[in-house]
């Protein structure tokens, strides 16, 4: 509201006037400050909605909320395993080569032996004095070993308990030079036996045994045992052959 300048100076008007003017002009700043309180306050109570939850929510609620969302533990039904029976399980092979009789060791043959040192039979000796400019002409040993080996039919050996074929070998000899085992080996394949050597520990030594076969009939070892005991001067053993 203005006030008119040509109002009568001594009505009570005037003074209305410059005191209305004069509120006027102050409530300019009271009005900004008010604002701001507004302003802060609206400020301070979407802070309290935003962190009231946060702080003053019990634990109780949170772990209760949390318990709901785990799924229950499933039912799970367990039956008594009943423990196998081992007294009809088969032996292992350990076992078995255990039940064996001691393997006791064989002569080693000596230079003296008759392996080493056999005298070979001359003519003149078997067949009495030759006569000069004649040649003796000796006749060929017929080969009985190695025609019996061929008309013998192949036959099928038996198997232990295991599974394992159950086959026989002649432990002819036991030497300590490998030079004496090659020689009783090439004299064994000469008599048409499948012979071979294999290199031991024994005793602290090494020795080199010779053994015939593996044959899966062992009457045919004991057939041929005497004839290469009596022929090398050893006392063989038959055993069982473990691959």
């Amino acid at each position: 509201m203005t006030c008119w300048s040509y109002s009568v100076h001594f009505s009570p008007w005037p003074q209305f006037c410059r005191s209305w003017t004069r509120t006027e002009g102050r409530s300019g700043p009271m009005n900004e400050v008010l604002k701001q309180r507004l302003v802060g306050a609206l400020i301070l109570v979407a802070l309290g909605v935003v962190f009231w939850p946060i702080i003053f929510v019990e634990p109780g609620e949170e772990g209760g909320a949390a318990e709901a969302r785990i799924p229950p533990r499933p039912q799970v039904q367990t039956a008594p395993v009943e423990a196998p029976d081992i007294a009809g399980l088969r032996p292992s092979r350990e076992i078995a080569k255990e039940s064996e009789p001691a393997d006791r060791e064989l002569p080693a043959l000596s230079p003296e032996d008759p392996l080493a040192e056999s005298p070979v039979p001359s003519a003149a000796s078997e067949g009495g004095a030759v006569t000069a400019g004649t040649v003796p002409i000796s006749e060929p040993a017929p080969a009985t070993v190695n025609s019996k080996t061929r008309s013998e039919a192949p036959v099928k050996p038996a198997l232990d308990s295991e599974g394992v074929p159950i086959t026989w070998i002649l432990r002819v000899a036991s030497v300590s030079s490998d030079a004496k085992a090659d020689q009783l080996r090439r004299d064994l394949l000469a008599m048409g036996h499948k012979a071979y050597v294999k290199k031991i520990r024994s005793n602290g030594k090494t020795l080199f045994r010779v053994y015939v076969g593996p044959k899966a009939e062992k009457a045919r070892l004991q057939q041929i045992q005497g004839s290469i005991d009596r022929k090398f001067g050893v006392s063989s053993l038959i055993t069982r052959y473990y691959p």
